[in-house]
């Protein structure tokens, strides 16, 4: 399938996925979660994985997968507090030596996930060690004069691993594939894509169609998985809610939020797999294949059984494949910013003095 067919492809799923979201929210983002989400971190890290993570050096699966690491141990420890599956590891570290480090850990794990992303773009942008520990540096001074900013929480902390990774990188990848290809079709996908996300934000809904009764299995689920959590913190970020406030997601805007996050994550797993014949991502060794197709019928059975369970087992995948993709992220940030410079006759002076 040609670049063309594949961007009309993703218009029409924008459109299905959209009419699928207002359809169902919480039903059909507990589906795509749990059936097209690990097999996306799979099939993505996979795919990463052959083409370097995109980046300068043969260290960043390490270093990137380190603070992976350190984030799932530091989140672990702390829901072992209120979930009996962990109780039994918070118990033995804070029983061990390690038990300051954990919690040293948990208080930092927004500055974990922020550092994650400096060293991926320093990694990505420079091969010269010296730009790359200049870049590290100003990040720790960052996140220190940021480390009591309530904005500056919610956007690392809860917003970039969800919905910046879903919504705001998934659109750059879009508009950076059109600009690349100077397809109309893909430039058209990217207009679509942002008057979905318009559509939600003003078409008229009547949250009594969704309304979700105390021992209805979808709403159970759903607040198994916290993401009503990550709703309330975005509607903070967005200014609808105030801090502190009984948010209802029975409200017109708790059904809002719910449908922009189905959307969201069903059409960034759908544009995924529909970009197999461009990117290429089925392309890898047959062992890689066999092994991520194991893990995900794992992990669907996980899911079966109890869903925070099966978020719990797949906290790290999750994670590591929002870390590893920061280098792509920003490869497709810096090709928009240079494709615009080029448009606009950024640096054309130079080159004619030249010659």
């Amino acid at each position: 399938m040609d670049s063309r067919k594949v961007d009309f492809l993703n218009i029409g799923l924008i459109v299905l996925s959209l009419l699928a979201a207002f359809w169902m929210p919480f039903g059909l983002f507990l589906f795509s979660y749990a059936i097209l989400g690990p097999l996306h971190y799979l099939t993505e890290i996979n795919w990463l994985d052959e083409r370097a993570y995109f980046s300068k050096s043969k260290s960043t699966p390490w270093l990137l997968g380190g603070f992976v690491l350190l984030i799932c141990f530091a989140s672990f420890f702390a829901e072992g507090a209120r979930n009996p599956s962990l109780a039994g590891f918070r118990a033995f570290v804070n029983e061990s030596f390690a038990k300051g480090f954990f919690e040293l850990m948990v208080s930092w794990v927004v500055h974990l996930a922020f550092l994650s992303f400096v060293v991926a773009v320093a990694l990505a942008a420079f091969k010269d060690w010296k730009f790359r520990i200049l870049i590290v540096i100003l990040g720790i001074a960052i996140a220190y004069v940021f480390r009591s900013n309530n904005t500056y929480t919610l956007l690392v902390g809860s917003m970039l691993p969800t919905f910046i990774h879903v919504c705001v990188f998934t659109g750059l990848f879009m508009l950076y594939g059109a600009m690349k290809s100077g397809s109309r079709p893909g430039y058209a996908s990217v207009i679509v894509f942002v008057l979905a996300h318009l559509a939600i934000a003003f078409w008229p809904i009547d949250a009594r169609q969704h309304f979700l009764a105390s021992a209805d299995p979808v709403k159970e689920r759903f607040f198994e998985s916290g993401f009503q959590n990550v709703i309330y913190q975005l509607g903070l970020v967005l200014g609808k809610v105030t801090q502190g406030s009984n948010f209802m997601l029975n409200s017109e805007l708790g059904i809002r939020m719910g449908i922009f996050l189905a959307f969201a994550y069903t059409y960034h797993y759908l544009n995924w797999f529909s970009k197999t014949s461009i990117i290429r991502w089925h392309e890898v060794s047959k062992r890689k294949l066999i092994w991520a197709v194991v893990i995900w019928i794992i992990s669907i059975a996980l899911y079966a059984y109890n869903y925070r369970i099966g978020l719990l087992a797949l906290l790290f995948l999750s994670l590591l494949h929002v870390v590893f993709e920061f280098p792509l992220n920003y490869m497709s940030i810096s090709g928009i910013v240079s494709g615009l410079g080029q448009r606009m006759g950024w640096g054309t002076s130079s080159k004619k003095s030249v010659g």
